[in-house]
């Protein structure tokens, strides 16, 4: 009786760890980082004040995360998102300053100086007009995601280019300076801001048609069509946030450093890519969500916070980096399928449990025949 008891309790207990292996295998990840640099650095790693650095170093990465998150759900790619994320920056600084900018054949235009609003708003609906855009050419011309962000890519960073003129920007509005580099206490205002948009994302996913629309196309988009999902509809909609977020994390980039330059974000696309795909969110679209996000940054940030603090070569920083990667998503590959086997096995075990074994019809009593 006890034994069969404890091979029940083993085997729920297998059957929980698979069903979970997506969130497991990341915690795990997690935590041993974390021990690593806990041991290897005692007095210094998970003291407040690197903490508190941790959460401002990924914050930024965090907001741009979100939309990338949204895409990748549907089974794309967005190659762009850095890219306008420094021309929104450069963006905000120009127009903030109110000095003229080119507008190609058209001549120059100019805002009037000190507008804060204005230089905040007016970048993040360019970047969304770059996302509609990126969104024309997959819904319309059938063009690859990876092709399509690959132009706008090229867009957004020759704008910021020729904006700048190569030259480092130092006209940051004084409420981005604030929830760039401001505190609440000993939290900064930018991780709020991060951890709001996390929030906002993951009540969108979980509690809104858009959302589970974003699943479905994701998961199979021939089968959303059938179901009547707008998958055009919901892939404009992605592309145009995803810009508008990452526009909006170039902005807070500037905040946070006090000047924008024309590649100032150039460099956060793959730990963007790299924070989502760690924290277990596929590549093939349909799984995942903020949730994962939120740990494959947390893996991310410790993981280059804990190399600065064992004063590794700094040109050996991105080889180990590298390394770990491959090692951390051969592990969420390998969690990927043993979640699969065990929703297989689950849906195998529902099936002999709710339909009967025989297909036949049962015999129908008709009654006697009537007598002549």
């Amino acid at each position: 009786m006890k034994t069969t008891q404890s091979s029940r309790t083993r085997t729920s207990l297998t059957d929980w760890g698979s069903a979970n292996a997506l969130v497991l295998g990341p915690v795990f990840a997690l935590i041993l980082l974390v021990a690593i640099f806990t041991a290897l650095a005692p007095g210094s790693f998970l003291s407040t004040a690197n903490l508190t650095n941790i959460a401002s170093q990924v914050s930024v990465l965090a907001v741009m995360a979100v939309g990338l998150t949204l895409v990748l759900l549907l089974g794309q790619i967005d190659l762009s998102v850095a890219n306008i994320s420094s021309f929104a920056g450069v963006a905000c600084a120009t127009f903030f300053s109110g000095q003229a900018f080119g507008l190609f054949i058209f001549g120059k235009g100019s805002f009037p100086q000190g507008i804060g609003w204005v230089a905040v708003v007016v970048p993040i609906a360019l970047a969304g007009g770059l996302g509609w855009i990126a969104s024309l050419l997959i819904n319309r011309a059938s063009i690859p995601s990876f092709v399509a962000t690959l132009a706008i890519y090229e867009l957004a960073s020759g704008w910021s280019l020729y904006w700048s003129q190569g030259n480092t920007l130092y006209s940051i509005p004084p409420m981005i300076k604030t929830l760039g580099s401001g505190t609440l206490g000993p939290v900064p205002i930018i991780a709020v801001v991060a951890a709001a948009v996390l929030l906002a994302g993951h009540l969108m996913l979980q509690r809104s048609r858009f959302g589970r629309h974003i699943y479905m196309t994701g998961a199979s988009k021939s089968a959303a069509e059938l179901s009547g999902v707008p998958v055009q509809r919901v892939t404009r909609n992605v592309f145009i946030l995803c810009a508008a977020l990452s526009a909006f994390a170039g902005i807070l980039n500037i905040g946070r450093l006090g000047s924008a330059q024309a590649e100032l974000g150039n460099d956060l696309l793959l730990p963007a890519i790299a924070a989502v795909v760690l924290g277990g969110t596929s590549l093939f679209g349909g799984i995942g969500g903020m949730g994962h996000t939120l740990l494959g940054l947390l893996i991310y940030g410790v993981l280059d916070n804990g190399l600065d603090q064992m004063n590794i070569d700094p040109f050996l920083k991105p080889y180990i980096r590298g390394l770990f990667l491959i090692l951390a998503l051969v592990l969420n590959t390998i969690a990927m399928r043993v979640a699969a086997r065990s929703s297989a096995k689950n849906a195998e075990r529902f099936t002999e449990h709710h339909i009967d074994p025989d297909p036949r019809p049962a015999p129908v009593d008709v009654g006697s025949p009537p007598s002549g």
